[in-house]
């Protein structure tokens, strides 16, 4: 199964933020382990950096941290139809638009994430990770 990760997920298992971190540890063990394949959009790693550099002060950390992401899951290209055709929809949440519309032009089959509320009118299958564990456990 092919799987977009929303940046949530990654931030909960490198910040241990709990109560998520065990879920959310497990879901990117299935994509480590080739159980399933993961994905994240360009605009997550440079979130994941940006947000991990802030709330831990280096560089360094934040470059170790976007390293174990790169080798658990393979970024995915937003491109300017991918960009043009969010914008057309007008989402209150442009962020998570562009995610499923990335998401849906490269075939991934679902969206793994804490807030499936925010991605409900996009057209795509979506998973918290409590479902994906019951899935694959």
């Amino acid at each position: 199964m092919r799987l977009m990760i929303d940046t949530n997920i990654f931030l909960d298992v490198l910040a241990e933020r709990e109560p998520f971190f065990k879920d959310s540890k497990a879901v990117l063990d299935l994509c480590e382990n080739k159980r399933v394949q993961g994905f994240l959009s360009a605009s997550s790693a440079t979130d994941i950096f940006y947000l991990i550099r802030r709330q831990l002060h280096s560089v360094d950390l934040a470059y170790k941290a976007l390293g174990s992401v790169l080798d658990i899951a393979k970024v995915l290209t937003v491109t300017n139809e991918d960009v043009l055709n969010a914008y057309l929809q007008r989402a209150s949440d442009f962020e998570d638009c562009l995610l499923a519309t990335c998401a849906k032009a490269n075939q991934c089959d679902a969206i793994v994430t804490r807030n499936k509320k925010d991605f409900l009118s996009f057209g795509i299958t979506l998973f918290s990770p409590e479902e994906l564990l019951n899935i694959y456990p």
